[in-house]
């Protein structure tokens, strides 16, 4: 009996301070996003599903704010398709880098990650942390381990000091398949 106690001892320490899976071989993502941006002291909240092919491929489905549920936002390359549910309408246009900040925080530190040992450091290591990108700040204020990757789950990007958003990330999902079928607009 003691020796099962020791072996699972020995177990759990092993898996307790594994090494995390290199963020730069994450290919999909798939998570509940709560979004909160702020305007000239005034804040928009919503809520929706996400669902990400890195490098550039992404798919918005908005559940909150009521008025707006069922929306399909669908970012491929430089082209953004919208489908209103309201007016059963689908448009396409051409898509704003300033508008989807889940796109530009993941690239940003997939890129760093790869290519700073400092960044991968704190990254691997410390609970919260700030890092910047020309004017824009990110501010990671919780991290979690999800299937062996430290991925951020809560945090707030400012530009000049100025908070631009709160992001809240949950039921997040890693690598999984994802048809590509699922980024069209049936």
């Amino acid at each position: 009996m003691k020796k099962i106690f020791t072996f699972m001892y020995f177990l759990i320490s092993i898996v307790s301070f594994s090494e995390n899976k290199n963020i730069t071989l994450i290919d999909t993502l798939k998570m509940f996003v709560n979004e909160k941006t702020y305007v000239n002291k005034k804040s928009n909240e919503k809520s929706y599903d996400l669902i990400y092919l890195l490098p550039k491929t992404l798919k918005k489905v908005m559940v909150e704010p009521k008025s707006h549920r069922g929306e399909i936002f669908i970012y491929k390359d430089s082209t953004k398709i919208v489908y209103l549910p309201i007016f059963d309408q689908v448009t396409r246009e051409e898509n704003s880098q300033e508008e989807n900040f889940i796109v530009e925080t993941i690239r940003f530190f997939q890129e760093n990650y790869k290519k700073n040992s400092s960044f991968r450091k704190v990254y691997d290591n410390e609970k919260s942390f700030r890092v910047s990108k020309k004017n824009l700040t990110f501010e990671i204020l919780k991290m979690e381990n999800i299937d062996g990757y430290r991925l951020p789950t809560y945090l707030k990007i400012y530009e000049d000091n100025i908070l631009l958003a709160e992001l809240k990330l949950s039921k997040i999902k890693v690598n999984e398949k994802i048809p590509g079928s699922e980024f069209e607009i049936k």
